[in-house]
């Protein structure tokens, strides 16, 4: 028998378990992992993994009270053992009026969802590509100090059942592939940088494609990019954030949207639903079916039915993210614990093209550390990337920290380019915003 055909039996087994000895619901996940991973440090190979795991996790309802349990065993009498345990240990919990199975109308009812490459890759052919990958910079320019070169996979396969019907599997995969450089820069400095690429098939990464890795030669160029920065003053400057970093500045939006933040107060968006929170240029879809990208689902880790949502329309908030849980604590119906795969809409271009109309500003690469308050908005983030000087992208600076609150800073969006990564489950061109604080170290 597979693994994933004893799990979907133990959580059969599980479930009818937890009904006779005591339960008056349960709803129980069981998931099966298979990971590799793979790394070469400038020449030769470091590390090689490889990881096998499965469990099972257990909500269980007893009395009006909520509690959860989980086990790797996949034995009757292991399992036994578990719920006779934790069911005693649930019953001596306060009651908790607001934990429900996910009701029949909003659950999700189909197919198995299956976003998975059926074969693998053999050990020697993922060497010889990391290995190609790194030899194609390594030793090219003197100022390269290291190279480094990840490949990952994964395999997950989820069975999602529930004493009341509810019944969901899903299989998927991952490959991806990243690249550190690190060069000599001025002084003592050691600036580095990395590209990467992601997909659910090898091919995704280059495996198997005839034409070569272009991910160590785009890590380098933009390690040697940022050797000898320069100071530019303090004060407000248009900005554009790239691609690969906005979703840094989207994140505390996101979670100021979830249940857990705003049932506790603790959110800069309370009372803020159908009003707007943001400038035109912001409109933000969560799409969870577009089949092939990452974040494609059709149910939450409760079973709730996903469905495209815009989140954020020409600036207006039109959904909080709501479990089942929080929904009713908060008297508001439920939507989706979390948001699965969020498209910013854009406009047309790049970064390098919307620097061309700046006069002075930044192109901010990387942000490295700070934090932003969930409850007041208010945020501070260290920063790294490049003066902008009469549409030229011109020598690098950091040592600069980048300031302000989550409302203004989203109102003085201007425009969005057309550069997201599909690599991202948070798909996020690059940005320009006007007149944003920064002050330097």
């Amino acid at each position: 028998m597979k693994q994933k055909d004893l799990l979907q039996q133990m959580c059969d087994y599980a479930l009818q378990g937890a009904l006779r000895k005591g339960a008056q619901h349960a709803r129980v996940a069981a998931i099966s992992n298979t990971a590799n991973e793979l790394s070469v440090l400038n020449d030769s190979i470091e590390t090689i993994q490889k990881a096998v795991d499965s469990s099972l996790m257990i909500h269980l309802f007893v009395d009006g009270r909520y509690g959860t349990c989980s086990t790797n065993k996949a034995d009757p009498a292991g399992i036994d053992k578990l719920l006779d345990d934790a069911v005693a240990s649930v019953r001596l919990l306060a009651p908790d009026p607001f934990r429900i199975l996910v009701p029949g109308e909003l659950r999700y009812e189909g197919d198995p969802l299956y976003s998975a490459h059926r074969g693998s890759v053999d050990t020697g052919v993922k060497k010889a590509f990391l290995s190609g990958c790194a030899a194609s910079v390594w030793g090219k320019d003197p100022a390269l100090i290291s190279v480094t070169a990840g490949y990952s996979d994964y395999r997950r396969w989820l069975h999602l059942a529930d004493t009341d019907g509810l019944n969901c599997t899903s299989e998927e995969t991952w490959y991806s592939l990243s690249v550190e450089c690190a060069v000599r820069g001025r002084g003592d400095a050691r600036p580095s940088d990395w590209d990467y690429l992601g997909g659910i098939k090898p091919e995704n990464i280059g495996i198997g494609k005839e034409t070569p890795c272009t991910c160590a030669a785009t890590a380098l160029e933009r390690a040697l990019s940022k050797r000898n920065p320069g100071k530019i003053a303090s004060g407000r400057y248009p900005v554009i954030v790239e691609n690969r970093v906005a979703a840094t500045l989207l994140a505390p939006l996101i979670e100021a949207m979830s249940g857990s933040s705003l049932q506790q107060q603790n959110s800069f968006l309370l009372d803020k639903l159908g009003k707007s929170i943001a400038s035109p240029a912001l409109t933000l879809i969560d799409n969870p079916h577009r089949k092939g990208s990452p974040g494609y689902r059709f149910f939450d880790n409760e079973g709730l039915r996903t469905a495209k949502r815009t989140v954020i329309e020409s600036g207006r908030l039109n959904t909080f993210f709501l479990s089942t849980y929080y929904a009713l604590k908060m008297q508001m119906p439920p939507t989706i614990s979390s948001p699965s795969l969020l498209f910013l809409k854009g406009g047309k271009g790049s970064a390098a093209t919307i620097a061309g109309s700046m006069k002075n500003g930044i192109f901010v690469t990387g942000f490295n550390g700070g934090n932003c308050n969930t409850a007041t908005g208010d945020f501070s983030y260290g920063i790294e990337g490049y003066k902008v000087e009469n549409g030229q992208i011109t020598y690098p600076v950091n040592e600069m920290v980048m300031t302000g609150n989550m409302l203004d800073l989203w109102n003085r969006l201007l425009a969005a380019g057309d550069d997201a990564l599909t690599t991202m489950s948070w798909q996020i061109p690059s940005l320009l915003f006007d007149n944003i604080e920064f002050a330097g170290l």
